[in-house]
């Protein structure tokens, strides 16, 4: 006998499956997900998104208690004087806020000459503001923050289009990255206790390079690799001279050697060994421990900046390395740009800077290597070992209270250079 099953129902005999629900069946409650609980920090951001939709400041807000009290303590205690001084502190609120009213309509243009300059340069940007609405606007004051500084500006009452503009100073008399802006109107009362801000501008970067000095050329040796090196692969044109071959059609008749053709009855042209550029490795230690003050720390990062300079102004490869990361050298003005960010770090040392030169560095055939006074000799030597024997290696001890000396060992040489002025001498003793 067959048994047929209708849809949605067992065999004769079987249970049903209720596993899952019936069309008509309820389903399961599913708790809502748990909600935290109000904290501190939130009534305070709540407090402050409304401070700065009403423009209420902490004094506007102190005042606005104290009206709130004296309301109360007038209308419990049934005395005048009090309510009479409530009334007055509400006058003073409302006064401050017909400042608030509206929005100004300005054209704001800050304009800095040159965000690129060395420490010590006398720098200075400047302000334009042009009321774009069609209303006289009230007197309002323009706060801009220059680095660790806010310079503010008064803005007289102006007609529609007309402008006024300010000039300010740029402080350079250290290495940094000064960041300029946003530019802010302030309407405010002239209580202080109400002020709305609106923003006009962005954010401006001046770059304060370090100081440098010009270090000595091709014209003096500089490091003997400058000009290249072999590379064992033969080309028609080149500084390096190899041996003479018979001419061929195509050759170039300026490398004739014109002699040995009139002695062998054919004519001799000159083949070179073509050389290579050196590629040039700067390393800086960043390591807190590696100097004696932050004076001993400037000038190892003008040493730096120094062989960068010279290493773009004799055109070849360049990498600015630190002891958490490298930066390939596509330009002097990009190098300079990050050494004026460096600082001093902890928990590191100079190793850690040649171990990333060996890492992302291995080709450089010239590595540099600036440190401070606390770095023993000794100790930059072994730390030297961690790089090619094939590699040049300057390594510059920052230390101001000794002499200056260079000490040649194999492929190393330390420079013991107490000043900045005291680098080209250095280098020149090196080349030798």
């Amino acid at each position: 006998m067959t048994v047929t099953a209708e849809p949605g129902t067992g065999a004769k005999g079987s249970a049903p499956d209720r596993s899952l629900p019936s069309a008509d069946q309820a389903p399961a409650w599913i708790a809502p997900a748990e909600v935290a609980p109000l904290t501190i920090a939130d009534v305070r951001r709540v407090l402050a998104s409304f401070s700065k939709a009403i423009g209420l400041r902490p004094a506007g807000w102190a005042l606005l208690g104290a009206v709130v009290a004296l309301t109360v303590g007038g209308v419990v205690l049934h005395w005048v004087e009090l309510l009479v001084a409530a009334l007055a502190g509400f006058l003073i609120l409302l006064v401050g806020f017909l400042f608030t009213i509206g929005k100004p309509q300005f054209g704001v243009t800050l304009t800095v000459p040159d965000r690129h300059v060395t420490v010590g340069t006398r720098t200075v940007g400047s302000l334009a503001l042009t009321n774009e609405g069609v209303r006289r606007t009230l007197p309002s004051r323009v706060d801009l923050p220059v680095a660790a500084d806010v310079v503010s500006m008064a803005i007289p009452s102006l007609t529609s289009k007309a402008g006024h503009a300010e000039d300010f100073v740029i402080p350079t008399h250290q290495r940094a990255v000064i960041e300029i802006g946003p530019a802010k109107s302030v309407q405010g009362d002239p209580f202080g206790l109400l002020g709305r801000e609106t923003l006009w501008t962005g954010v401006t970067e001046v770059f304060v390079h370090p100081a440098t000095v010009r270090l000595p050329g091709r014209q003096t040796g500089f490091l003997h690799d400058l000009e290249g090196h072999p590379s064992g692969q033969m080309t028609n044109s080149d500084m390096n001279f190899h041996a003479l071959r018979p001419y061929v059609p195509g050759d170039d008749r300026r490398h004739v050697h014109w002699r040995s053709s009139a002695r062998t009855g054919q004519l001799m042209v000159r083949q070179y060994e073509e050389t290579r550029q050196s590629r040039i490795a700067i390393g800086i230690d960043l390591a807190d421990a590696s100097y004696a003050s932050d004076a001993e720390f400037e000038t190892a990062v003008s040493t730096a900046a120094s062989f960068v300079q010279q290493a773009f102004r004799e055109e070849n490869p360049v990498a600015l390395v630190t002891n958490v990361e490298a930066h390939p050298g596509l330009t002097a003005t990009r190098l300079l740009n990050e050494l004026s960010r460096v600082e001093r770090l902890a928990r590191t040392h100079v190793t850690d800077v040649v171990r990333l030169v060996r890492d992302r560095e291995p080709a450089a055939s010239i590595v540099i290597l600036v440190t401070g006074s606390r770095v023993r000799t000794d100790r930059v030597r072994r730390t030297a070992t961690l790089l090619s024997v094939d590699s040049r290696v300057i390594a510059v001890r920052i230390a101001p209270n000794h002499a200056l000396t260079v000490d040649t060992v194999s492929n190393v040489s330390v420079l013991q250079v107490p000043k900045l002025s005291d680098l080209p001498r250095a280098v020149r003793r090196a080349a030798v």
